[in-house]
């Protein structure tokens, strides 16, 4: 992060080595949550705290220089341009070279747009604007230079909270300026909730919900620099308890799922806040530890680690997938690696230059990675120079086609539309016949659609499917504790209409991430699943649940592909798994379903599984599109698998055979 250390050559302010302590404090956070989510599920929050430390030494800056009549808005933005793009621009323009190479056409093409977001500071306004999010989207994990949005939002708050600084010391004094920092803080915070729902992409890349962290930072200067002298020790040491606290609460149990930045932001602002006031005030205890030479080490360099970290894990994970033991070694030694260069080589001569060369040296940077972007953007992610030799060829024989269940034409995967429960377009098997069934649910439910169909058409019978992703078929407020923010208008509205719809088919079936839902809750999940099945009865219909099929976590649909640039790439490894049977949550559900007249199930787990292996691949036909979801032709292939083999599930026998009891 580009959190500030001028303030250690700068009269205005004295160097503490706590602040260079939180800095590292901040960024192994960041690191590890990078390295693994589960680790340490907070550690996002570390970008928060670079946030407040940044707020709270800019503020120093300005107030100081402001108070004693030397500041200038030139030499302030020259050593942020000395502090900030140098090491950016190397970072940027060797990701971007890298990218060439290794990356397939697409994401290369991608790559040189942010690459240009990136050099002119507005990485996050691209990301808000430009990065899929949708259901289906390849993972954040592997965009290179995502990392640089925070970047951007502190290069944006530098072009308008020092004027606004400045004005509100001159004509209204100190006070009115923390009061003036307080309201937009407050502001912040208040808008950053309110758009959680309608544009959670806005409220996480963007300045105004993330100002509120810059701005505590600011008043905490302030209201320290004020109270500098009279606070006494055992009260700054309580302060710092307090911060350290929260701080540590903050990476443990808060969680990006659960919608962020918004109100939940607060608290690690707060204990940053607290941490960085009270070391002005007194040596603390949490101060002495955050002083500690190794941490101090890693604050000093904690620029260039995060710069070099993201795009280290984002290579790996785009060509070999999630990092084993010698994957992170290889991750782990080359963002060390990247690292000290970019700190010794770069960062601190720029930082204590200003020769011409350094002048020069930073708008030729930015020149070639700009040029270096638009070539690639001119030629489609394609450089034929550093490309194998019959590349294009060999990329189009190697296209699987592998798209997403969801886009087989008559699947209706949607946001909640009620028109879709009377549309032509949502019917599959005989279309000219009036639907008897109705498949419902999430995601998993939509994937199963292409063998449904297949199967279907075999028995002569249609049926209607209307599913909404992410959302747990579960009855009235059950459902909340599952939906994640952006779906806790849409979801309830989705199986209201289910349940209201439910009465003009003969059979409901339903299909979702089961486990997924259940990781939620352990305890709940199953009494939610059978408060569903009861709601699903009423009125004596048959109830099909559709079992989670088998995952491959490890799966790339675009692995023979990258292996035409990227060496050692073991794509059958991927998709070959030991069978262990079937899973746990299937087993209860199974178990629970044995017990209800009315009830059945049916998975595909025997056309994917032989006892000793499963395979996401039926011979050259990919049966999967990611780890969890089927592919559009894996999905018909597996219904005519199904039929050649006399593997039809007999619940589904029965939809033809409405006489035929299935338990």
């Amino acid at each position: 992060m580009s959190a500030e250390r001028d303030f250690m050559s700068n009269k205005a302010l004295a160097y503490r080595a706590d602040i260079d302590g939180l800095r590292a404090l901040a960024v192994l956070a960041v690191v590890i949550f990078h390295l693994n989510k589960q680790w340490l599920p907070g550690g996002f929050v570390g970008v928060d705290i670079f946030f407040v430390i940044s707020g709270f030494l800019i503020t120093g800056i300005v107030a100081k220089q402001a108070a004693s009549g030397s500041f200038s808005f030139a030499d302030f933005y020259m050593r942020r341009v000395r502090r900030i793009l140098p090491a950016a621009l190397l970072a940027t323009l060797t990701t971007l070279a890298f990218g060439s190479i290794f990356m397939l056409p697409d994401d290369a093409k991608a790559l040189s747009l942010s690459a240009v977001a990136s050099t002119v500071s507005a990485a996050n306004i691209y990301f808000w604007k430009f990065l899929d999010t949708s259901y289906f989207a390849a993972s954040s994990d592997t965009v290179p230079l995502l990392h640089m949005w925070s970047l951007g939002v502190e290069e944006q708050f530098y072009l308008v909270w020092p004027a606004l600084l400045l004005v509100t010391l001159k004509f209204w004094g100190r006070r009115a300026t923390v009061a003036v920092a307080l309201v937009l803080a407050a502001a912040s915070f208040a808008y950053g909730q309110l758009t959680l729902s309608s544009d959670p992409t806005f409220a996480y890349y963007m300045l105004p919900s993330r100002a509120g962290e810059l701005l505590l930072g600011g008043i905490a200067f302030f209201l320290t620099d004020a109270l500098k002298g009279h606070v006494k020790e055992i009260y700054a040491q309580a302060l710092a308890m307090l911060g350290s606290l929260l701080l540590i609460w903050s990476l443990a149990f808060i969680r990006e799922t659960e919608g962020f930045p918004g109100f939940i932001s607060i608290v690690p602002a707060i204990g940053a806040a607290l941490v960085l006031a009270s070391g002005s005030f007194h040596r603390t205890y949490a101060g002495k530890l955050l002083s500690f030479k190794p941490m101090v080490a890693i604050g000093l360099v904690s620029f260039s680690l995060y710069l070099w970290h993201w795009p280290v894990l984002a290579f790996y994970r785009y060509g070999f997938g999630e990092p084993d033991v010698f994957g992170y070694v290889i991750c782990l030694f080359s963002m060390t690696a990247l690292t000290l260069f970019s700190y010794f080589m770069v960062e601190v001569p720029f930082r204590s230059k200003k020769s011409w060369k350094v002048t020069v040296a930073i708008p030729v940077s930015a020149s070639l990675a700009l040029a270096l972007a638009g070539l690639l953007y001119i030629n489609n992610g394609v450089l034929g120079a550093i490309s194998p030799v019959g590349y294009q060829a060999a990329l189009a024989a190697n296209r699987s086609g592998s798209d997403p269940a969801a886009e087989l034409p008559y699947v209706c995967q949607n946001a909640f539309k009620p028109e879709l429960f009377t549309s032509p377009k949502c019917l599959l098997g005989d279309i000219s016949k009036p639907p008897t069934a109705i498949l419902v649910g999430d995601s998993n439910a939509a994937h199963f659609a292409g063998y449904l169909n297949i199967i279907a058409l075999k028995q002569g019978i249609s049926m209607r499917n209307v599913e909404h992703s992410a959302c747990p078929p579960f009855p009235g407020q059950r459902s909340i504790r599952y939906i994640k923010e952006g779906y806790k208008i849409s979801c309830p509205s989705y199986f209201a209409e289910v349940l209201n719809q439910i009465k003009n088919y003969e059979t409901v079936i339903v299909g979702a991430s089961w486990p997924s839902y259940h990781q939620v809750d352990k305890t709940a999940f199953f009494d939610d699943f059978d408060a569903m099945l009861d709601e699903l009865e009423k009125g004596g219909k048959k109830v099909i649940i559709a079992l989670k099929a088998p995952t491959f976590n490890a799966i790339d649909r675009q692995c023979s592909e990258k292996a035409l640039k990227i060496p050692y790439l073991d794509c059958g490894k991927r998709t070959t798994l030991p069978d262990t049977g079937e899973m746990r949550v299937n087993q209860e559900i199974i178990k629970r379903i044995s017990e209800r007249e009315n009830v059945s199930y049916f998975g595909v787990r025997d056309l994917i599984c032989n006892g000793v292996s499963c395979s996401a691949f039926s011979g050259k036909t990919q049966l999967y599109y990611d780890s969890g979801h089927l592919s559009r032709v894996g999905s018909e292939t597996l219904g005519h698998l199904a039929i050649q083999s006399g593997k039809v599930p007999k619940s589904l026998q029965a939809l033809s055979h409405p006489s035929i009891v299935v338990n």
